[in-house]
């Protein structure tokens, strides 16, 4: 299992200040540790409208010089509008990062069913504006608008030599199990799963239901990603603070142990919050310099279990 950095930490909507460039921060990954790393493909960092054929043959270059593997590409996509300019327009979106990953030799192109965005106001990301259901009558038909969108997408990626990883993050899926059906009814080898521990909602924090994930998902598991907050404790070990527990341990415990060889990829994705005020881009350092830490960890925990 290898520890990548999700370049969305550092798009300049969760903290006080601009985004980092994204060569620049590929050269922070590197520098910092990380043995990979995603692209958000939002704008400042790898919008596929603004990376030319130069521009992309850069960034490849840039990842193989640094020794920085590109582990996915990552579209920010809703395919489960009822409004057909909706979801053709994101099939499009979708399109040109399949695209993209391919000419930046990333083998991976994780997508959401249902992502219902963050509206940016003065700089700084919320999720406050697109939690509602702009379609709530139409909970119905989503499934399948989204099951045809994927069946399209699938048949493209493969076409391009790229897998696309859905990751099970909700509104639509409602967890792994959700995943695993569409990963069923799509029907494709192009088609595989990205399962965060996190996102399993109440069952998060359950080691058995972590165990019970990766098990069930198997080979289709071909990415990951883990969030938080953290802090240490009094053996001088990383922990994830406040009181949300998720119980990362057996999930990477159980990763390994199953011979997963994909990425485990860290993200900040919520607002940087200190004493109550919007924090700046220190307080992200600090908690992605944990983040590392805190992973490392379990993977050299869970490796010395297998010996």
């Amino acid at each position: 299992m290898k520890i990548g950095l999700y370049s969305i930490t550092y798009l300049g909507i969760w903290y006080k200040g601009d985004g980092m460039e994204l060569k620049d921060l590929m050269r922070f990954a590197k520098k910092e540790g990380w043995e990979g790393i995603e692209f958000d493909t939002k704008r400042p960092h790898a919008a596929p409208m603004d990376l030319s054929e130069d521009d992309r043959k850069e960034l490849r270059d840039l990842a193989g010089e640094l020794d920085l593997p590109i582990s996915a590409v990552s579209p920010n996509c809703d395919l489960s509008s009822p409004v057909p300019e909706h979801r053709e327009a994101m099939i499009c979106y979708v399109r040109e990062c399949i695209k993209l990953a391919r000419d930046l030799g990333s083998p991976i192109c994780k997508i959401f069913a249902a992502w219902r965005g963050v509206a940016v106001r003065d700089g700084l990301g919320s999720y406050e504006y697109t939690r509602a259901d702009p379609f709530p009558d139409w909970s119905g038909d989503r499934w399948g608008f989204v099951r045809d969108s994927l069946r399209e997408l699938s048949r493209f990626a493969e076409d391009q030599g790229i897998v696309l990883a859905l990751q099970n993050h909700s509104p639509v899926v409602r967890g792994y199990k959700d995943v695993l059906t569409f990963i069923e009814e799509v029907d494709s080898p192009a088609f595989k799963a990205c399962m965060d521990i996190p996102l399993e909602g109440e069952n998060a924090g359950s080691a058995e239901w972590a165990r019970k994930v990766v098990r069930e998902t198997g080979h289709l598991q071909v990415h990951s990603h883990y969030g938080g907050e953290w802090q240490g404790n009094a053996d001088g070990r990383i922990e994830l603070a406040g009181e949300r527990k998720v119980a990362y341990g057996a999930f990477v415990d159980t990763l390994i142990e199953s011979g997963y060889q994909g990425f485990m990829d860290w993200e900040f994705c919520h607002p940087a919050m200190e004493n109550g005020e919007s924090a700046g881009i220190e307080y992200v350092h600090k908690h992605t310099r944990l983040a590392l830490e805190f992973m490392k960890q379990l993977r050299t925990d869970a490796q010395a279990r297998l010996r």
